[in-house]
């Protein structure tokens, strides 16, 4: 998909915590994608989850969409947060909502690195320059909505000076709703674009389990359309023999969250990147948070794994840009 050189931090770094969220409009996810789906209520939440990271100095990555970067009650509160110094802010391209207008709106479409190259761009240019309009400050972070980078993704970011990208998702394969294919990376960040100068750090997920290198096969079969009514993933998972996480609230629990964060840490990972939807901090808005509760819970898994993370496992709050310098800084000692 994307040409990419990975890199390995030491072993001694003591591991990095990401938090990303996905800064977008309210729609049904069981329906078709909708141009007009641009109401953006939820983000009258979002400083619930915003205190919390506060309380544990971290400073998360808002990744905003269109219709929140153009319509002032998207992004009033999120500006505050980043003008303090609380929060960053980054670019999430939803082609569907994003102007020019110009594709017809397909499966294929909703990824944005499907879009022929001149209109992935412009959509992003269009993107870009609202954010810096808006926020007072031109994004440097990229992650593609839906995960869908494409092969031009990483040349077009280098051209309008984005130097992160976070996109990536291993190990899902998405080649079935025609999206990317994450089952070849790994959790490392990896230097990638026409000079290697942006820094990719993939969305934290892998298989674990003792079905070990078997586990992908495991796991596509017992998934397959054909056993859904087996519901064999959830069996596979609960006997221990493999379970496909990502590292998120959304959808995994906090066992599975430390589970997977000790099982990549074991194996050399020490940038973990957790992501979450901001319409999950509406219940009713996504599939994962339906009520009140649910919320409560949601914000709970949240704040036990910041507490895992940043006091049992020795972990420490981190950025986008503190990552790319740590990185910059550990090659220049090795080359010295």
């Amino acid at each position: 998909m994307i040409d990419r050189k990975e890199i390995r931090m030491p072993e001694g770094v003591p591991p990095r915590l990401i938090v990303v969220v996905d800064t977008e409009e309210e729609y049904d996810w069981n329906q078709t994608f909708n141009r007009q789906a641009i109401e953006v209520r939820a983000l009258r939440r979002v400083a619930r989850a915003q205190k919390l990271f506060e309380a544990y100095q971290l400073r998360p990555v808002y990744v905003v969409d269109y219709p929140v970067a153009s319509q002032e009650r998207g992004y009033s509160q999120l500006k505050g947060f980043t003008e303090a110094g609380k929060a960053l802010v980054g670019a999430h391209l939803h082609p569907w909502v994003s102007p020019p207008h110009e594709e017809d709106i397909t499966a294929k479409n909703s990824f944005p690195g499907n879009l022929p190259r001149r209109l992935e761009a412009a959509k992003l240019i269009t993107l870009t320059e609202t954010i810096e309009s808006s926020f007072g400050q031109r994004p440097t972070i990229y992650k593609a909505g839906r995960f869908g980078i494409g092969s031009n993704t990483p040349s077009i970011l280098a051209e309008l000076g984005y130097t992160v990208d976070i996109s990536a998702a291993p190990p899902f394969d998405y080649r079935v709703h025609m999206g990317p294919d994450f089952s070849g990376f790994s959790n490392h960040p990896y230097l990638c674009g026409p000079d290697q100068n942006i820094l990719g750090l993939p969305n934290t997920g892998a298989y674990v389990g003792y079905a070990g290198r078997m586990s992908r096969e495991l796991f596509d079969v017992a998934s397959h359309p054909v056993l859904r009514w087996t519901r064999l993933p959830k069996l596979l998972a609960k006997v221990g023999a493999v379970n496909c996480i990502r590292l998120s609230p959304e959808g995994f629990s906090l066992a599975e969250m430390t589970l997977i964060t000790e099982v990549l840490y074991q194996q050399g990972v020490r940038v973990f990147v957790m992501s979450f939807h901001s319409t999950s901090l509406k219940p009713g808005c996504t599939p994962h948070v339906g009520t009140d509760d649910e919320l409560h819970h949601f914000l709970d898994r949240i704040k036990n794994y910041l507490e895992f993370f940043l006091k049992e496992f020795g972990g420490v709050a981190s950025t986008p840009p503190e990552v790319r310098q740590d990185i910059e800084r550990i090659n220049r000692k090795q080359t010295a």
